[in-house]
């Protein structure tokens, strides 16, 4: 059963009001000043009753010298309890999107492959940015309004009781004609704010990828069918901020209309009906007075519905991310111990993405010990890469089973399978910090300098290093940018090597190098492996030559293995690929 339109945002306040629970004490003190100058509104309406009172209609009032000081103090205070609500206010909201954006990343981390293929990366990147800042504004600035005023709304409201309790009900009669306009506009405010930030995420998308494909676009002469990608988005958000603005600008002027008629019919009886008596011109004019401060706060608190509504969507959007469950939970139930050095095991494998089309592994039987060099081989779309995938967990199968060490992975801690895989990627990511911080990430034993350079000298990346302006200290740039290709495989396969492991997984890892580098490169991981496993998956046969056993995979099934010289003497599957491979490759 769905939850009625209503139901969201309160649930969602109700969730966002747990994040600033830790900051209580602040926010009662923000509470407690603008409680202070909230009080100060009907407070200077109450001072013009005496002030009118005492010098236009002559009579004698004791304290009528002290009301300029009065005034001056009133000021004073509302000027000093106005600057510790608002910076109260703005510090818990900047603590709450701290930490929301902190639970958002580490959440992100542990979510599994599958939802990064549902959702394009620039989706989750307008979350961190823009969504999150509209969870601020509404943390900040609206809840400072909306409390604020509230409370000088009711203020104001009791002083026009106690001067006129009979005139003050008349008040009432266009509340609920207010009331249902501010409803009416905030159910349009979230209907237009949710669909803002969805555009906003595709606006985000297609800016990240038409940058990241900057060479592609340049290359393939798509500028022009990239311009027009964006403008179409680009000019469908504006559509949607338009119609918000309109909305936004329709809001002050409908419940003033409102309000103002109210204000002129109450005048009207406080002056021609009969039945009200006005005591003297200083009740009037203190009663008219507070009438009048009232449109104020009534004009916030009617604006401040957008940006609470807006921020209350992107609250949603964040908690609809933290909702989604993590990758499986490692089994409480003890599997069968380890048997060092069986490695993985593939039995009956299967697997089909999520939404996807058919079986891209069809029951594979694959075998990489520990201690041996496997390779795996086949044609583009083979399913060479999920098999690696699989094995990392990033995917669970569909059928069939995938042990390590005699245990099913199921049963491992992620993060001790994950310490015991160590996997290089083609596409080879360098993080936005120095060469040493790349070259030590994941890596939980001390590493000396001396050693750096040793394993980079293996690579031939030593001398390059040297050249560079702060040597192991440099930065690498936006994904590895101020390295080439090559450099950056050959760093990563130096990361992974210092990282350690029972089986080192190479997915396309040597394929920006030449064939004779590769030849070398992969000799000196070989020499490195100190007696662990290392599965080889490539195209070129320059990366498998020297395997000890290699494994074929056409359309999802192992169609051929055996050692590589065997299996070129054959008229099989590896022979026919060797065949149509390039010279060299």
């Amino acid at each position: 059963m769905s939850r009625a339109p209503e139901a969201v945002p309160r649930a969602t306040l109700r969730r966002l009001l747990r994040y600033v629970r830790p900051y209580a004490g602040i926010l009662l003190g923000a509470l407690a000043a603008m409680t202070v100058t909230a009080l100060t509104q009907p407070l200077f309406a109450a001072l013009l009753k005496p002030l009118l009172n005492g010098s236009f209609a002559h009579r004698p009032v004791p304290y009528l010298r002290w009301i300029p000081l009065f005034v001056f103090l009133l000021f004073v205070v509302r000027g000093l309890s106005a600057f510790v609500s608002n910076y109260g206010m703005a510090w818990v909201g900047r603590r709450v999107v701290e930490r929301l954006r902190g639970d958002l990343f580490d959440h992100l981390l542990g979510l599994p492959a599958a939802e990064y293929d549902r959702r394009p990366p620039g989706t989750i990147v307008s979350i961190f940015s823009y969504n999150a800042e509209q969870v601020a504004t509404t943390a900040a600035g609206s809840l400072t309004i909306l409390v604020r005023d509230a409370l000088t709304v009711l203020g104001l409201v009791a002083w026009l009781l106690y001067l006129d309790p009979l005139l003050t009900v008349t008040v009432f009669v266009v509340t609920p004609p207010t009331l249902a306009v501010v409803r009416g506009l905030g159910r349009r405010f979230r209907s237009v704010n949710h669909r803002i930030q969805t555009s906003m995420g595709e606006v985000t998308r297609l800016a990240e990828e038409a940058i990241a494909a900057h060479v592609v676009v340049k290359a393939y002469g798509g500028h022009a069918v990239e311009s027009a990608r964006f403008a179409r988005e680009n000019a469908h958000n504006t559509r949607l901020n338009i119609k918000l603005a309109a909305t936004m600008a329709l809001s002050s002027p409908a419940v003033q209309i409102v309000a103002g008629l109210g204000l002129a019919a109450i005048i009207e009886l406080a002056l021609f009906a009969p039945f009200f008596r006005v005591h003297s011109i200083g009740t009037f004019v203190s009663f008219l007075g507070a009438l009048m401060l009232l449109l104020s706060p009534l004009k916030h608190l009617s604006d401040v519905n957008a940006p609470i509504q807006r921020g209350l969507v992107a609250a949603a959007s964040i908690f609809e991310v933290l909702d989604r469950p993590l990758e499986p939970a490692d089994d409480p139930v003890p599997g069968p111990p380890p048997a060092p050095g069986s490695g993985l095991v593939c039995r009956g494998l299967r697997f089909s993405y999520p939404g996807g089309g058919g079986e891209v592994l069809q029951g594979v039987d694959f075998v990489a010990p520990v201690g041996r060099t496997t390779a795996l081989v086949g044609r583009s779309g083979s399913g060479k890469s999920t098999l690696a995938e699989l094995a990392l967990r990033l995917y669970e199968p569909t059928g069939g089973s995938i042990l390590f060490d005699g245990r099913p992975l199921a049963r491992w801690p992620l993060t001790d399978l994950r310490r015991r895989l160590t996997y290089v990627a083609q596409d080879t990511i360098l993080f936005n910090t120095t060469l040493r911080a790349n070259l030590l990430y994941g890596v939980e034993r001390p590493v000396p300098g001396n050693e750096l350079e040793e394993i980079l000298d293996a690579f031939d990346l030593l001398a390059d290093v040297r050249a560079l302006p702060g040597g192991l200290d440099a930065p690498v740039g936006e994904r590895g940018g101020l390295f080439s290709g090559g450099q950056r495989q050959r760093v990563a396969l130096a990361r992974a090597l210092l990282r350690g492991g029972e089986l080192l997984i190479l997915d396309e890892a040597t394929s920006a190098l030449d064939a004779r580098t590769e030849r070398r490169v992969i000799a000196t991981v070989r020499a490195r492996l100190h007696g662990a496993g290392l599965l080889v998956i490539a195209h070129r046969f320059t990366a498998v030559e020297e395997a000890d056993d290699v494994h074929v995979l056409e359309n999802g099934r192992i169609v051929e293995c055996g050692p590589p010289a065997v299996l070129a003497a054959r008229a099989g599957a590896y022979a026919a690929l060797r065949r149509a491979a390039p010279e060299g490759g």
